[in-house]
């Protein structure tokens, strides 16, 4: 027996990749946040379950964290099980983190005070008044620590601008979960769904950047290429708030108006899977790209 196997050739296995795969971690983690969120409304406004006061904020801190926690445990804590991890992805999550609540945060909530005339504003000013602050000031953040915290020696290849723009995206919206929380203690159900849209509008924002460094690592960009990516994340960041928040509050002159909060948690959830897709499309055109270069 031991003879026949050593004259057989070895059958084909299945190649072990060397690196995760980080769209399958965010796939879940985005599921069980948006899952969370919708239970928690149908709880609260189909079934009347009302939770006591004195608990909304062990309940909000808890639900600000779940996006780190999921993080730790589908995107973290798994690079330990393959062959070749990827460094200092905590490290941009943290950094990130205290960025956004050195400088972000107050760049945008106490310089520029968007909440004190951009909601007043009309469509078209909100978008390009939320662009040119709350935009370009949270990517230019998220890229600034990505490029100095792990670009270039840490991209070894084009996804890892997946990986590292979702630990800069998780960074920085657990702040902004927190501040939230602690900002009059709202309800669970509400926490939960604003929750979910800070990391989406991030996460989408992020692979852009993402995106935008992992090109200039392995391709061969135009010296406007990473301008352009974070200028077009602070855009989609820019359209993202007011639209979520038109959606949130709509005017639709009905006897009996739909269900508000779902309008915002559907927007949050197209907008991740759609922007998952187109990006998930260029970094495959990227490689491919690359491969029929080297076989040519």
């Amino acid at each position: 027996m031991s003879r026949l196997s050593l004259l057989t050739p070895p059958q084909e296995k299945e190649e072990i990749h060397p690196y995760r795969r980080p769209w399958r971690s965010i796939a879940v983690e985005s599921s069980v946040l948006f899952l969370t969120a919708a239970l928690l409304y149908f709880l609260a406004n189909i079934l009347g379950v009302q939770i006591p006061i004195r608990f909304h904020l062990v309940l909000g801190l808890a639900l600000a964290l779940m996006p780190a926690a999921l993080w730790l445990a589908f995107s973290w804590w798994p690079e330990r099980s393959v062959p070749q991890p990827r460094r200092r992805l905590l490290a941009v999550a943290l950094i990130t983190g205290l960025a956004a609540n050195a400088v972000g945060i107050p760049l945008v909530e106490e310089f520029f005070q968007v909440d004190r005339w951009l909601p007043l504003s009309s469509a078209i000013s909100r978008i390009i008044g939320y662009t040119f602050t709350a935009g370009i000031v949270q990517e230019m953040v998220k890229y600034i620590v990505i490029r100095y915290a792990a670009w270039p020696d840490h991209f070894r290849t084009r996804l890892d601008g997946v990986a590292y723009g979702a630990a800069a995206a998780i960074g920085y919206a657990t702040v902004l979960n927190l501040r939230f929380v602690f900002d009059g203690s709202p309800s669970p159900d509400v926490v939960a769904g604003r929750v979910f849209d800070y990391v989406v509008f991030h996460l989408v924002a992020s692979l852009i950047v993402g995106y935008g460094l992992a090109e200039l690592r392995f391709g061969l960009p135009t010296p406007l290429f990473v301008p352009s990516t974070i200028a077009l994340a602070a855009l989609i960041t820019g359209i993202a708030i007011p639209v979520r928040a038109g959606l949130v509050n709509p005017s639709f002159g009905l006897e009996i108006s739909p269900p508000k909060f779902l309008f915002g948690l559907g927007f949050a959830a197209a907008l991740l899977a759609a922007l998952s897709l187109v990006i998930a499309f260029l970094y495959d055109s990227a490689e491919r790209r690359e491969r029929e270069a080297v076989v040519e």
